[in-house]
């Protein structure tokens, strides 16, 4: 009796050390960080574009936060993100690289899925009863379509990256708010009080989409923004770009290294 136990302590003691083994292996290969999203994570609005098609840039949140945290803690690195990338487009065609390799995933997306875009050109170029009617369209599919919608992409990003931290940044208020004073050209303060409050609810349904996926974070950029919209004195948001449009209201320089170092502040 005593060499059966003896024996399957022996056995049991192996059995742990082959699965730590194993453990402390994945651990060491799920090390490969991909960048998915839209125009936020391609890093338009900042730093130089590294294509034609899809705008990603040199100085994207995620170029920010490798390097803060230092390329050789990764394997393999990208950035995917395409501007315009609905959540079904980064479903379909950004997912690619992910494996069990996957250490890290970082994703900004919904804002298209709601046509926040022609929303803000409505803003821009029309009367304040066109703007408000254009976001209110904005922030009914916000809560029609865009849960399922966003479910739908956090289960393809779980099933094809199973070890991966998944961290999704949410989109700050991107105007001045409606009591400030600022001059912010034809985006009057009824004009702003509607952005900022279809910010509000595209960050709360995208909020609840996380809420209870393991592994999954919800980075909240609006209170780091705070006092830095577009049309503030010190903005990290690009105002109406009419010579770049493509650049209008999107995070500039300082507004995604603030968003590298929120990433760092969630992910150490």
């Amino acid at each position: 009796m005593r060499r059966w136990t003896k024996a399957l302590a022996v056995a049991a003691t192996a059995i742990t050390a082959v699965v730590a083994t194993i453990t402390t292996a994945q651990a060491a290969v799920a090390r490969d960080y991909y960048a998915l999203g839209d125009s936020y994570a391609a890093g338009v609005g900042s730093g130089n574009f590294l294509d034609q098609t899809c705008y990603r840039t040199d100085a994207s949140y995620s170029h920010f936060w490798l390097t803060a945290k230092g390329r050789s803690s990764f394997g393999s690195v990208a950035n995917r993100a395409c501007s315009g990338a609905t959540t079904t487009t980064v479903k379909n065609t950004q997912l690619g690289d992910l494996d069990s390799n996957t250490g890290w995933v970082t994703v900004t997306a919904g804002g298209n899925d709601i046509g926040f875009t022609p929303s803000l050109t409505t803003c821009v170029i029309s009367s304040e009863a066109a703007c408000t009617a254009a976001v209110q369209t904005a922030i009914g599919k916000a809560g029609t379509q865009l849960p399922a919608a966003l479910g739908g992409l956090f289960t393809a990003i779980r099933a094809k990256a199973p070890n991966a931290k998944v961290y999704v940044v949410g989109y700050p208020h991107l105007l001045a708010p409606a009591s400030s004073s600022v001059s912010c050209g034809t985006l009057t303060p009824a004009k702003r009080a509607i952005i900022n409050h279809a910010a509000d609810v595209l960050a709360d349904v995208t909020r609840n989409a996380v809420t209870g996926r393991s592994g999954f974070t919800f980075v909240d950029a609006r209170s780091r923004f705070t006092g830095h919209e577009a049309c503030t004195s010190a903005p990290w948001m690009q105002g109406v770009r009419l010579d770049e449009p493509i650049k209008t209201l999107h995070p500039n320089v300082s507004g995604h290294k603030q968003y590298a170092s929120l990433l760092r502040s969630v992910t150490g």
